[in-house]
């Protein structure tokens, strides 16, 4: 899979450094459903917008891994369209720190919609998908302020990464067809 970006912390607040602490894999996707709009997580408790996905879980591949998180995340099956690339995540000054491994993917809806498998904690965070037009859910993301504006505060990681994913996914769409 094609490498889009790495993101650390002299991007995000201009400090040298790595962290070298294993990286947790993880899998993400830009999801459309019929009507052309995109999955876009939105966790209302802490103010951020990301894309539906998580961490691989030990023995799972990462299709079946995808496929499950957009089952849990927007309660829906769906089908892999295009390997999009990976954006990795470094951070020693981020709180809570990060280092991660974004395998992303565009995948479209197959089926109807139905209901979340969410988390306690996802359920206590308001944590919902939004489903929006492409461009819409990229001016979000990226226009997306926190209340906290301490920039070390890792929803600036999270935003920097979604914004990274969702510009390769319109660079993608204008050149594909879905």
């Amino acid at each position: 899979m094609k490498h889009i970006a790495t993101i650390t912390d002299k991007d995000i607040i201009g400090v040298d450094g790595l962290s070298t602490a294993p990286p947790r894999i993880c899998v993400r996707a830009v999801l459309f459903d019929r009507d052309g709009n995109i999955a876009l997580w939105h966790i209302k408790k802490w103010e951020v917008y990301m894309l539906p996905g998580g961490g691989v879980e030990d023995g799972e591949d990462f299709y079946t891994a995808l496929k499950r998180e957009m089952l849990e995340e927007c309660g829906c099956d769906c089908e892999i369209i295009a390997e999009l690339g990976r954006v990795d995540e470094n951070s020693n000054c981020a709180e809570p720190s990060v280092v991660a491994e974004n395998y992303c993917y565009i995948a479209r809806v197959v089926g109807e919609k139905s209901e979340l498998s969410l988390c306690d904690y996802e359920i206590a965070d308001g944590s919902e998908p939004l489903w929006l037009p492409l461009p819409q859910a990229f001016e979000l993301a990226s226009q997306q302020q926190f209340s906290n504006q301490r920039p070390v505060d890792g929803r600036w990681w999270t935003k920097a990464v979604t914004v990274t994913i969702l510009k390769e996914a319109l660079a993608w769409t204008q050149e594909n067809a879905l």
